[in-house]
């Protein structure tokens, strides 16, 4: 999981393309490969999704929200494209890219990331943080084309400030008993 420090550094050292491809990634919780192979009539503009139509499970096959800036992003590729791939192969474009990984090899360097930091730490990322941000973990099991809750607990790392916050949640729930317990015996 990447720290906020991290992603901005990580960001100021990527190419303009992989650039693009992280935000995606780490705005939406897709796959590397869902993400190469998003196609410009699988986007909903109005709703601010995209449909995945890839997987090996049906849960893995579905649609995702998109945030305001990975919208933008995409209406601003989808402008440009030729063929039916938001991120085309340079030498077809009527077929996807299929890999970033030079790039993003030499951005981790660039960025002096610990490594290992593979471009699916991203989809980790996401999940940790839709966690923090209250997303619950069936829903975000949904977005991220999990068949199962276990599955989706493998890609939540809870920072240490998550475990103070939650103690302190505990605290005042402690509290909030005792509080309702003297009210009712005085």
């Amino acid at each position: 999981v990447l720290s906020v420090e991290e992603e901005e550094l990580y960001f100021a050292s990527a190419s303009p393309l992989l650039g693009q491809i992280a935000r995606v990634i780490i705005d939406t919780g897709m796959r590397p490969d869902e993400v190469f192979r998003i196609e410009l009539s699988n986007i909903d503009f109005d709703r601010r999704t995209v449909f995945n139509p890839f997987g090996k499970t049906r849960a893995a096959r579905r649609t995702v929200p998109i945030t305001e800036e990975v919208c933008g992003l995409l209406k601003m590729r989808s402008s440009k494209v030729r063929g039916k791939y938001i991120f085309p192969s340079r030498h077809d474009p009527n077929q996807p890219i299929t890999s970033v990984r030079k790039g993003h090899d030499a951005a981790v360097a660039r960025a002096a990331i610990q490594e290992p930091f593979r471009l699916y730490d991203l989809r980790h990322t996401f999940a940790t943080r839709a966690v923090m941000a209250g997303v619950d973990l069936a829903t975000l099991g949904a977005i991220l084309g999990h068949a199962s809750i276990q599955m989706t607990m493998r890609y939540v790392h809870p920072a240490e400030e998550q475990k103070r916050l939650a103690g302190r949640k505990f605290e005042n729930f402690k509290i909030l008993i005792a509080l309702k317990s003297a009210k009712k015996a005085g």
